[in-house]
Order: C-alpha cells, then structure tokens, then sequence
C-alpha cells in the first residue's frame, strides 16, 4: 500500500490530568507508529468548549496531529481510537483532500502582507453601510417628533 500524509485531530476528556493528557498523546502516537507510519506534527490547542455536551461533558482537550501511514493501516487506526474511552471524538482526514496551512495561525509580523480575512470586517460594513441607505425605489416613512410610549393610554 502507498503512504498517505493525514491528519487526525481528537478530543480528550477534561477529566485527565496533565500526566495523563499527555500519556493518550503518546499512545496516539504509538498507535501510528506500531500501524507502520510516521508523525510528523502535534498541535495541542488546549482546552476547549464543545458546541454540544458529549459524554456528560462540556469541554475538551483539542489535539492536531499530521502523520504519514498505509493506507490499510488507517481503519484499524480509526478503530483503535473509537475503542479508547479518553477520546471523546476524532477525525481523520487524507492531506490531499485538505489544503496545507498551519494548524493554529501564527501572528504576523511587521513586513508580513496582510491576510483577505482581515479586509473583510470592512467589507462588510460597507456592504452594511450601502444596504442601509433607501434606493430610489424606496419610501422614505415621516415618523413624526412624537415621542414614544410602552403604553397605551
């Protein structure tokens, strides 16, 4: 079978301690290893909120991890987590179907170019901006001065 880059990214239950957060690390990485691969990268976002409970749970302990396998040897390394009662939940996915980009984005220095995304806020206000103001085939309502009362009299 052909080697394949991926990326697995895991939650691990909040109920670990640092010792043992870092034992399932390892022993994620011990699975890729025994399954013939390679890791390459371990991002650990920390601790995290869950958009919906899992497991009685509210947040989580996010791990990146980029490795290189056999292609055969990923269902049993997706079995293997599935087994594993400290992950909550894991995704594996196939380097080409994803563009490479740092897991976690890295601030940017002086001379770096700025990025589309930090254009866009004021994009967006402009777009407010223009969508707020009445077209020619608006009318424009003459409310009055008079002020505004919660109740009726």
């Amino acid at each position: 079978m052909a080697v394949r880059d991926y990326e697995l990214t895991f939650v691990l239950s909040t109920t670990l301690d640092e010792d043992a957060s870092a034992a399932a690390v390892e022993r994620v990485n011990q699975l890729i290893v025994t399954g013939g691969g390679s890791v390459t990268e371990v991002h650990a976002w920390g601790k995290r909120r869950l958009a919906y409970p899992i497991a009685h749970q509210r947040d989580g302990l996010y791990i990146t991890t980029r490795f290189s396998l056999p292609g055969g040897a990923v269902g049993m390394l997706d079995n293997d987590l599935r087994l594993n009662e400290h992950i909550l939940r894991h995704l594996i996915v196939r380097q080409d179907e994803v563009p490479i980009r740092p897991v976690l984005p890295q601030a940017q220095g002086a001379g770096a170019p700025a990025s589309a995304s930090a254009t866009a806020p004021a994009e967006l206000s402009a777009e407010h901006e223009e969508m707020a103001e009445p077209t020619s085939g608006d009318e424009e309502l003459d409310v009055g001065d008079e002020p505004v009362s919660d109740a009726e009299e």
